[in-house]
């Protein structure tokens, strides 16, 4: 049995996306730790029946904790059938063209307890369709992290085998868990960080309220820790969403919006350039394979 464990906000949509491709890609059951959605989001999760569990929460800073009580009442309930557990988020999608995620996990090496899977991160465009699924609008992805448009995390998802995951500290890779790094050859996290022009001011401003908290309830405060020891921030951190939080800061959200249009998403004359350049990708496979999923 394979259990996703998700955090989500007000996502409702690409909720309803993500656990349709997950149960169908091999996931068995998908628990979503909600983190005070107003919007349809519990009815999505409890149109999947038996499939799909919940438990809503106030504060951002314990969705660890609430992700682990969702993992341990399924492990109350199933045993030791539950073989791997994966966390992740509402807007990443893992495919490869090569199998099922059953068939992807089994070829982890049997002393591998963590498989951490890279991530392919897809961009707004100017030249996106302005309807549909996201991975069916947006086809255009940076080409890796070290990419000029990479403004994401570079540590990639993981799934546990069961038995070792006793603690959740981390989106990407739980470092408690003793494992030597081990991913699959080609990345697999389909992520569609921003998926338009209201969900990127709805994630900067969310963004800016963690930022502005004290503490150790702050979203960043290792980020300030580093600062204060001399260690470089992460380039996305530091350059990217810096200038998000400037521009908010500075000029509002009438600003922000502007420079969503005029500077994050990806003008149409930048696509070929940066194309050219070999910074931006054109991939559809995830988006055709879907479109035949759905069709068959």
């Amino acid at each position: 049995m394979i259990v996703l464990l998700l955090t989500t906000k007000n996502e409702a949509d690409v909720l309803r996306l993500n656990l349709e491709h997950h149960l169908a890609y091999g996931v068995d059951h998908v628990a979503v730790a909600d983190n005070e959605s107003s919007d349809h989001t519990q009815d999505v999760i409890r149109s999947f029946g038996d499939h799909a569990s919940t438990q809503p929460f106030h504060d951002f800073a314990v969705r660890q904790t609430v992700r682990l009580d969702l993992l341990e009442r399924l492990r109350a309930r199933h045993g030791g059938s539950i073989a791997w557990v994966g966390v992740s988020d509402t807007d990443e999608f893992h495919w490869t063209p090569d199998g099922t995620l059953p068939e992807l996990l089994a070829t982890a090496p049997a002393d591998v307890v963590a498989v951490t899977c890279r991530q392919k991160l897809f961009l707004p465009t100017a030249t996106d369709a302005e309807d549909g699924p996201v991975y069916a609008r947006q086809l255009h992805r940076t080409s890796g992290p070290d990419s000029p448009l990479h403004t994401s995390y570079r540590e990639g998802k993981t799934f546990y085998r069961n038995a070792w995951l006793t603690r959740i500290t981390s989106e990407h890779r739980c470092h408690e868990v003793p494992h030597a790094p081990w991913s699959p050859p080609h990345p697999t996290v389909h992520h569609y960080m921003i998926r338009d022009e209201d969900q990127f001011v709805m994630k900067v401003r969310r963004l800016s309220a963690w930022r502005e908290r004290k503490g150790l309830r702050s979203k960043l405060w290792y980020h300030k820790l580093r600062r204060l020891l001399g260690v470089p921030l992460p380039p996305f951190v530091a350059g990217f969403k810096e200038e998000w939080w400037r521009e908010l800061r500075d000029g509002g959200e009438q600003r922000l919006r502007a420079y969503y249009r005029s500077t994050f998403r990806v003008q149409t004359d930048d696509v070929t350039r940066h194309t050219e350049s070999g910074a931006l990708v054109h991939d559809t496979a995830f988006a055709d394979w879907r479109a035949g999923s759905v069709a068959g």
